[in-house]
């Protein structure tokens, strides 16, 4: 009976403890917003096929909860404007190529552990990287379509955070999303979208 006593006291201390910490956690979270101008180009398959670029953009809202003083775990919500060309080479005329253009609208929802450095002057430094789910909400292709499908990437950012005071700091990173899913429906090619670009923010 006393070791079940014990067993029970344990649990809601544990109990305790582990709400007393989520709601530090929730209490040091910080939100904010950020604008990614980018590079969109596709990865295939087929050693063929040429593919081009095009201008992509990202916009969004962050909110990051501390596991520790130095890693976080990130999520929110962006826009996202991927895509790419595809041209298909003709045998007989280069006249007769076909050119796929795909311009797609997401709606992006990531899943990133951000590890950051102590502050050094008023800088911080930081390495994101993780999934994210792509639901395409908008599409405008002069040819094949792109999958219904959620895409899911992988995303790896190298940045610096400066601090304004408190809580408050601006953010520039690089980043790199890589496509790891299939992105067009109807073909026998591998189609992933890939982006690199420049994420700017703050946090607060």
């Amino acid at each position: 009976m006393k070791k079940l006593n014990f067993l029970y006291l344990f649990f809601v201390l544990f109990s305790f403890s582990s709400s007393q910490t989520f709601n530090e956690n929730i209490k040091n979270s910080r939100m904010g917003l950020y604008i990614s101008p980018a590079i969109n180009f596709i990865g295939t398959n087929d050693t063929d096929l040429e593919t081009s670029n095009n201008p992509g953009l990202i916009y969004g809202y962050a909110f990051e909860i501390p596991l520790s003083e130095n890693h976080y775990i990130e999520s929110g919500f962006a826009i996202s404007h991927k895509g790419g060309g595809i041209t298909t080479p003709s045998s007989d005329n280069a006249q007769n190529n076909t050119t796929h253009n795909y311009k797609v609208q997401y709606l992006t929802i990531p899943a990133f552990i951000k590890m950051r450095s102590r502050e050094i002057g008023r800088m911080f430094y930081f390495a994101r990287i993780g999934p994210s789910l792509n639901f395409m909400t908008k599409e405008s292709n002069n040819q094949d379509k792109t999958t219904a499908f959620p895409v899911v990437d992988i995303s790896i950012f190298l940045g610096t955070e400066y601090s304004l005071g408190g809580a408050t700091s601006a953010e520039a990173s690089i980043f790199f999303n890589n496509g790891i899913t299939d992105a067009v429906s109807g073909t026998n090619i591998d189609a992933l979208f890939h982006q690199i670009g420049l994420r700017l923010g703050f946090l607060f």
